[in-house]
């Protein structure tokens, strides 16, 4: 007994020792925690990558009075493809990088025409990586987004996903994770879409800022196209995503520009099959605010203009959809609305009756159907 335990005593201290290293090397110190990572292609062939670093020796000390900007690094690497280069960060730096903490992938909008499908792969078979990651476009290049800095630190990549994600309360930008844009990319019936950004140059290039441009479709993994303004509307609508927002009208009758705050809203299509031409019915649940005195020339509400002011409402969402959706469907023969998957989900047997989807988009048929009751609230603007 006593010789077995001489025996087994060595292993049992070399068996702790290694489990001790493997922890250490797990310590988040030990480890390059990812905030964002940018991709741009290279013209001779493989990737720029960036990557957005939490600086964990200063991050971990209480005392160092550092902001979130204090505490953020970049690193650029380059490699054959997305995995090679974050390999050799690895290497340049020491530290093995973490992706679980990852907020942000930014494609270059050069990266973006070429193709972005072979780069993410690495996204989708990295176990430590969020299927809900925020993905972006940069107006420019993706290392000049994830490095842009707010006078001497880093723009945060919270503070750029804080900005994709006021989509709740503002109806012109829109965001798309991970999971959803290769859902989409995977779809022969339906495009893919993500919001695009760019670094906006402060006091003579001192400072930077990150606005929201517009939304790139794209043609497959290419990017075909871009929305801005209303298309951007119409596309949040037809996908239930207007949460909250402000939409205005002219009203000629009264003279004035009416603003209304959206309190709800809901969207259900339907789509049918009628003598062989694809019909889809949009029905538009929307509630609305409207502030009781008008600030510019004030004069309480009546009921004229109450009615006026809901039938203006009414034309214009009509007019928003099936003329965003006909500009998608007949210029472009694409649709991001995944109209196509909602018609081969519920018509599967129509569906396969059509050979080409995308080539049968100018023929699509929209009905546009809104019901919006509009709410009255306060004494003033300031109250919607």
């Amino acid at each position: 007994m006593k010789k077995m335990l001489k025996l087994l005593t060595p292993i049992l201290l070399l068996a702790v020792s290694f489990c001790g290293c493997n922890y250490e090397s797990q310590e988040l110190k030990s480890r390059l925690i990812v905030q964002a990572v940018g991709i741009d292609a290279l013209e001779n062939g493989g990737v720029r990558v960036t990557l957005q670093t939490l600086n964990t020796e200063m991050a971990g000390n209480p005392n160092s009075g550092a902001n979130l900007g204090d505490i953020i690094n970049f690193v650029t690497v380059e490699g054959e493809t997305v995995s090679e280069a974050i390999s050799a960060a690895a290497k340049s730096v020491g530290k093995l990088p973490l992706l679980s903490q990852n907020r942000l992938i930014v494609f270059g909008r050069e990266t973006a025409q070429k193709g972005i499908y072979s780069d993410l792969d690495y996204f989708v078979r990295n176990a430590d990586n969020r299927a809900t990651v925020l993905v972006a476009v940069s107006d420019t290049t993706a290392e000049e987004l994830v490095s842009a800095k707010m006078g001497e630190s880093v723009l945060t990549a919270n503070s750029i996903e804080d900005i994709l994600k006021a989509m709740q309360f503002n109806t012109n930008i829109i965001n798309q994770e991970l999971y959803k844009l290769i859902n989409k990319l995977e779809c022969d019936c339906s495009n893919a879409f993500l919001p695009v950004l760019k670094v906006e140059q402060e006091n003579g290039g001192e400072k930077a800022d990150i606005q929201f441009v517009d939304v790139a479709v794209f043609d497959k993994d290419q990017m075909l196209f871009e929305m801005e303004n209303d298309a951007v509307t119409a596309l949040m609508m037809l996908h239930n995503q207007v949460e909250h927002g402000y939409l205005s009208v002219q009203n000629q009758e009264f003279s004035a520009e009416t603003v209304v705050k959206i309190r709800h809203c809901s969207v259900k299509v339907k789509p049918q099959s009628i003598n062989g031409v694809v019909h889809f019915t949009v029905r538009v649940k929307m509630e609305v605010d409207i502030a009781e005195i008008k600030t510019e020339e004030p004069f309480s509400i009546n009921e004229a203009y109450l009615n006026e002011t809901q039938r203006l409402c009414h034309e214009y969402v009509i007019r928003l959809l099936e003329q965003e959706t006909e500009n998608c469907f007949v210029n472009h023969q694409a649709d991001p609305y995944c109209l196509g998957r909602r018609f081969k989900c519920i018509l599967p047997k129509e569906f396969k009756e059509i050979p080409d989807w995308k080539a049968n988009l100018p023929s699509v048929k929209i009905e546009v159907l809104p019901k919006i009751e509009i709410n009255r609230v306060g004494n003033g603007a300031e109250n919607i």
